[in-house]
């Protein structure tokens, strides 16, 4: 079986046992008035429906399979394992607003490969996602992000 194809199937398993974990654990969203319970709904949509295209075209494919960590992918992947687990705790220290530029800065440094990224397009990218973010979590769907233990 083709990776695709292997990654597809289990995306769809994880999204349906994970959508049978919510129907017990709380309330299903109400669809009028949708809000920050309607978020992880909506994210298992995406990844069901990402799921599936992988699924056919792991099925229909017809291009020899690349390998699946290029050199130095590992290592590559370890590490910003490791930067997610530092930005989980200046996140609460220092709050959304100051950790997340410097996370989505090392993120796109670590997983950039062998690309060329400028440090002030590097630094457009952070800020530009973090204002998207701030604004769809607070503005939109009217969620508190962390303000730091530092800040409050």
């Amino acid at each position: 079986m083709k990776r695709d194809t292997v990654t597809g199937i289990v995306g769809i398993a994880a999204v349906l046992v994970l959508f049978l974990v919510m129907q017990t654990l709380r309330q299903v969203p109400n669809l009028i008035e949708p809000g920050p319970r309607l978020m992880p709904t909506v994210g298992l949509l995406v990844i069901l429906l990402s799921s599936i295209m992988l699924l056919i075209h792991g099925i229909r494919g017809k291009a020899p399979e690349k390998s699946y960590f290029p050199k130095g992918g590992g290592k590559r992947t370890a590490f910003a394992f490791l930067e997610l687990v530092i930005y989980a705790i200046c996140l609460e220290v220092f709050g959304f607003l100051i950790s997340t530029p410097f996370a989505m800065f090392a993120f796109v440094n670590t997983l950039k490969g062998d690309e060329k990224v400028k440090w002030w397009f590097n630094v457009l990218i952070s800020i530009a996602v973090t204002a998207f973010l701030y604004a769809m979590f607070v503005l939109g769907f009217q969620i508190k992000l962390p303000v730091g233990i530092l800040f409050r």
